[in-house]
């Protein structure tokens, strides 16, 4: 597939981008600018407009996309080709909005079935636990430059484990978002452009404090020279890479599985559910718009009841005695 694109598939992928940027995350929109130039880059190469393309370019592009590979060389995943598709259903709809095409043929395309579970992206609260007391240590570091990416490693984790926020929305708040007195974080570009109030711990509030007041001035003039107007300063690319980093040394040092910044918002969601937190309140607190999002970690806590009943039960090794 094409990544450079030529008149006329050039206009019509930045006149898309304009309609489509308003109320959406900024994590969304960078994946919908490169999703959505693969699929016109599909376009230009097979030499077709969107006018010209019906339901067998359709069947052909999801078998195209289904054959691609990630930089690993392993095939894509069921997920990645479910948003290939669901990038080219929006973008003809786009179009029949603009009475550009009559027909969307990609509506008529099948999504690949997706396994309903969570990732591993997940730690017990005792490996939550344990992890979260060694990023405390951001004094290790050789470096002031380290040390001041090891100290916002400490704060960034603690506040994505209070309030479940995604990288990209921690990376866009503003200190004028925060309400110590209340706790409350305001989300202003969640997922699907929409806003909503997050919640911090006490922990989490009281270090994001101090940070706010003392350590972010220290850290912005080390890492970036002078005053950055958002709450961690980095963007989320930068700041998602230097967080995965640490906590991929972390976790092998502590011998426990590795997560991703991702990992804090999955593990928030199942440790929530087996305190006994109401399913609609973990949908609140998370800022899922469907409650089927909410419900997979149901899967996770159904998996431990099997495991603990399988280890506990009095009659679970007992042999057969075959005659």
């Amino acid at each position: 597939m094409r990544y450079v694109l030529t008149k006329p598939y050039v206009s019509l992928y930045e006149e898309y981008l304009e309609y489509e940027r308003p109320g959406m995350s900024l994590q969304g929109y960078k994946s919908l600018e490169g999703l959505t130039r693969r699929f016109l880059g599909w376009l230009e190469e097979k030499n077709l407009m969107p006018q010209d393309v019906h339901i067998l370019h359709a069947m052909e592009f999801k078998n195209d996309i289904s054959g691609k590979r990630n930089i690993n060389g392993d095939l894509i995943s069921q997920g990645t080709i479910c948003n290939y598709i669901k990038t080219a259903r929006r973008f003809y709809k786009y179009l029949l909005e603009r009475e550009t095409v009559s027909t969307n043929p990609f509506k008529e395309i099948k999504y690949p079935r997706i396994p309903s579970h969570i990732s591993r992206n997940v730690l017990t609260e005792g490996q939550m636990e344990r992890l979260l007391e060694r990023l405390k240590r951001f004094n290790s570091g050789k470096t002031k430059k380290e040390k001041a990416r090891l100290y916002i490693c400490h704060i960034l984790s603690e506040f994505m484990y209070s309030t479940g926020l995604r990288i990209d929305e921690a990376a866009s708040l503003r200190p004028s978002d925060v309400n110590f007195e209340l706790r409350h974080v305001y989300v202003r570009y969640g997922k699907g452009g929409k806003s909503r109030i997050a919640f911090m711990s006490e922990y989490a509030s009281e270090i994001l404090m101090l940070y706010l007041k003392k350590g972010k001035s220290i850290t912005d003039r080390i890492l970036y020279g002078g005053k950055r107007n958002t709450v961690f300063s980095g963007k989320t690319g930068s700041l998602m890479l230097m967080l995965n980093k640490r906590l991929r040394t972390i976790c092998h040092e502590l011998e426990i599985p590795v997560i991703t910044s991702h990992g804090f918002r999955h593990s928030l969601g199942t440790h929530l559910l087996r305190s006994g937190c109401d399913m609609r309140h973990i949908q609140a607190i998370l800022g899922h718009e469907k409650l089927s999002s909410t419900q997979i970690y149901t899967k996770v806590y159904a998996d431990d009841l099997k495991e603990s009943f399988d280890r506990y039960h009095p009659r679970q090794h007992l042999g057969i005695v075959r005659t």
